[in-house]
């Protein structure tokens, strides 16, 4: 099974200080789960109802868990929502975890393709990449959700979520058609890795 994102939606870049906007993945088929702020009370609220689902999904690499296709969240959507999960108070004690359990379930047990790393380690854009093999870059930049939060557009905040799923699962399917793709999966088979990645 493969799993589209766990990607999040922030006003801002540091996770100490400042907001969750959402939560978001797709399944293999484009049906989005989506964890939005303006449908909860709370960050916390928000939080655990996101972890709580994300334990239902089967995560662990050896028991043929879910492959989670990103772009950048091990960098950076990852991270943020590990570190608002420990410090958001009352989120852990709520799930019954402790410091370790949130590391594993988030950081340790999933399977992450993180496909920013498949082209070296100059960051280039999602927008870029979207632009070199879809031939869009899409009608909304990432740097405009902070805008659409302050002003309360949420329906549009969940047009960008959207459609940034739908292009990550095109991109995904389109690197696989890619020279370099193949190679990577023969030699993640020579070196005793049969699981495919597709």
């Amino acid at each position: 099974m493969i799993i589209y994102g766990f990607d999040c939606e922030t006003a801002g870049l540091s996770p100490l200080h400042n907001d969750l906007i959402s939560v978001q993945y797709a399944d293999e088929h484009g049906d989005l789960t989506l964890f939005a702020i303006w449908e909860y009370d709370t960050e916390a609220d928000l939080l655990v109802d996101f972890l709580t689902d994300w334990q239902s999904i089967r995560r662990k690499r050896d028991a043929d868990g879910a492959l989670f296709v990103g772009y950048n969240h091990l960098k950076f959507d990852a991270p943020f929502v590990l570190i608002k999960a420990l410090t958001t108070e009352g989120v852990l004690d709520r799930l019954n975890w402790n410091l370790d359990d949130c590391w594993k379930h988030l950081y340790r047990w999933p399977m992450y393709l993180d496909l920013v790393h498949l082209f070296g380690s100059d960051f280039i854009s999602m927008r870029a990449v979207r632009e070199a093999l879809l031939g869009s870059e899409g009608p909304f930049e990432s740097k405009q959700i902070p805008v659409y939060y302050e002003s309360e557009r949420y329906d549009l905040i969940e047009q960008y979520i959207r459609d940034e799923m739908r292009a990550l699962r095109e991109i995904y399917h389109a690197l696989q058609d890619e020279l370099f793709f193949e190679e990577l999966m023969a030699f993640r088979h020579r070196a005793g890795h049969t699981r495919s990645l597709s």
